[in-house]
């Protein structure tokens, strides 16, 4: 049976609120009841007993924040194992897997005894798996006697007695100890590890001095910026700037926050009124480290958790890199709740652009075109045969790309193109010296184009994980144009006969454009794969047979070909390739 089933049968499990057969709570436990027999221990069983099972209304509404303060109401007044299991379950759904490990083992430790067998059974499963889950982090190099909290949740004193647990993923550690700089950093998580923090703390140098008291003269314990920093009256060293302050006491008698300013080698005094503040609040964002406010008063980055006047309360939280949010919330006087909220991310925000980088990429890519064009495309008639235009490419794109949303890059490339194209059986003449008619003859011919390119690029990036690039390069090719010819012609004397090969290699030079489109998949952090095609176009360079190259014309003795462009003044290929990317 799965553990939800069992969260929502505990009723029928558990022992009747009121009976002789409720067992007593956990012996030690802060949470006890009062000794059996007591009109006390008869109003909290009777209050726990209401309180679960409003609870369990909730459960079945699936209002797990709801739930979960419910239950752990009940479990503070009188701890049974049907409100640690369904508490322990709400805390669960509520992804609280370090706590709702705690409590699960708690289960497992304090009711040995009246613990059904198969709902034991579902809670050492669940604390298998929440182990895999959860994780643990290692503060290192912290000062003797420094408080230490991750999230807003106090977890004692450096160094810790006991593992700090907490679920995978992100959060925030806060170091704290009088005469030093408050220390806070983000840690990340993964389930089953252990991440380490190194915190050394630095000695205040640059501070001022606060003076707490409270009005009546009671002994409360100051708390500043979440820390626990010791009792009324109180005073001690402060960093300069904004704080959050306040009163609490295990008597439910505290103050709300109070915000106060600090300035340098100056003394601030603080006079609080304490007051019953009968209701209790725990507000838990997402993502962890976001800054709350209630009442229009900081109170922290990340979970925080305390006690405030019963009515009505604004929660605001903000983030870098999300939407702010705003929640209304009325505690009920007794009552305790559970506000969590996961703002939405805002994808414009500088939070989620990346860093400046270089950028190298190495691409290579097959070469096609229609034709190569010039005289030699223009007089191949009916009888003429002319393939594609094929050859290859190949281009290192060196540059820098920042991101202003989209991400822009520019840079250099430079590169080698080569394109081939075959011509059989085209009319062509040989104009012999001396003979007013020409040797007529059909012509093979073999065009290859080569070039060396060089120039510059600019282009846009969109995209995370399969990023799509636009890309724009321009520069100069220079290279050559070879034609291989051979052929049959017939003197002026019907006399038939072979020419060649006759090889010419004209140089030339590009202008080039080359517009692209990419599609990529990142593989790790700085390296991605892509495919895509470009759109080579070549302007300017018409190059031509030199009509001066003697040709021998067997009886009719030497002639020449006539001067003929190659290829045509604008080429175009399309390009279609693959690449790999760096960046560093």
């Amino acid at each position: 049976m799965s553990l939800r089933a069992w969260a929502l049968v505990a009723a029928a499990l558990a022992p009747r609120w009121g009976s002789a057969a409720e067992p007593p709570p956990v012996a030690g436990s802060p949470t006890a009841a009062p000794p059996p027999g007591t009109d006390g221990a008869a109003a909290a069983k009777a209050e726990a007993a209401a309180r679960f099972q409003r609870g369990l209304e909730l459960l079945r509404e699936r209002a797990w924040s709801g739930a979960l303060a419910e239950f752990l109401a009940s479990r503070r007044l009188y701890p049974t194992w049907s409100a640690t299991t369904n508490a322990a379950y709400c805390l669960k759904q509520l992804e609280q897997l370090d706590e709702a490990l705690d409590l699960f083992e708690i289960l497992l430790r304090d009711f040995p005894d009246t613990l059904p067998a198969r709902a034991k059974e579902a809670a050492q499963r669940e604390v298998v798996a929440l182990r895999e889950r959860v994780g643990t982090i290692e503060i290192q190099g912290a000062e003797p006697g420094a408080a230490l909290s991750i999230d807003g949740r106090s977890r004692g004193e450096y160094p810790p007695l006991a593992p700090l647990r907490v679920a995978g993923g992100r959060h925030v550690v806060r170091v704290y100890k009088e005469g030093f700089e408050p220390f806070e950093a983000g840690v990340t998580v993964a389930g089953g590890q252990t991440a380490r923090v190194a915190a050394p703390l630095r000695p205040l140098i640059v501070a001022g001095r606060l003076r707490v008291t409270e009005r009546s003269g009671w002994a409360l314990d100051v708390v500043v910026d979440g820390n626990t920093v010791g009792t009324t009256p109180w005073e001690g060293p402060i960093a300069v700037g904004e704080h959050t302050v306040m009163l609490r006491s295990a008597q439910r008698f505290g103050t709300p926050p109070a915000p106060v300013s600090i300035r340098r080698a100056q003394t601030t005094s603080l006079s609080l009124a304490a007051e019953p503040l009968d209701a209790a609040i725990r507000v838990t964002p997402s993502p962890a480290d976001a800054s709350v406010a209630i009442d229009g008063i900081f109170v922290g980055r990340g979970t925080w958790e305390g006690r405030l006047r019963p009515g009505a309360h604004r929660i605001e939280l903000v983030a870098d890199g999300y939407f702010g949010a705003e929640r209304q919330v009325a505690l009920d006087r007794g009552g305790w709740a559970l506000v969590a909220v996961a703002l939405a991310r805002d994808p414009g925000a500088p939070r989620w652009r990346d860093p400046p980088r270089f950028t190298l990429e190495l691409g290579g890519a097959l070469a096609l075109s229609p034709t190569l064009g010039g005289d030699i495309a223009e007089r191949c008639g009916a009888r003429c045969s002319q393939g594609l235009a094929a050859g290859g490419y190949g281009v290192f794109h060196g540059g820098y790309e920042v991101d202003l949303g989209t991400r822009f890059g520019f840079g250099l490339a430079a590169g080698h193109v080569r394109l081939g194209q075959s011509t059989r059986g085209r009319s062509a003449e040989i104009r012999a010296v001396g003979i007013a008619a020409p040797n007529v003859g059909e012509a093979d011919e073999s065009i290859q184009l080569r070039g060396v390119l060089a120039g510059a690029w600019a282009g846009l990036g969109f995209g995370g994980r399969y990023p799509v690039r636009l890309r724009l390069g321009a520069g100069a090719v220079i290279g050559s144009v070879a034609d291989a010819r051979t052929g049959t012609f017939t003197t002026s004397r019907g006399e038939r006969y072979g020419v060649g090969p006759a090889v010419q290699v004209p140089s030339a030079a590009w202008f080039y454009l080359d517009p692209e489109v990419r599609v990529g998949v990142r593989l790790g952090e700085r390296v991605e794969l892509s495919a895509g095609v470009d759109v080579l176009v070549l302007v300017g360079g018409a190059a031509r047979w030199d009509a001066g190259q003697a040709i021998n014309a067997a009886g009719d003795g030497y002639g020449q070909f006539d001067a003929e462009a190659l290829t045509s003044p604008v080429l175009f290929a399309v390009l279609p390739g693959i690449g790999a990317r760096y960046h560093f």
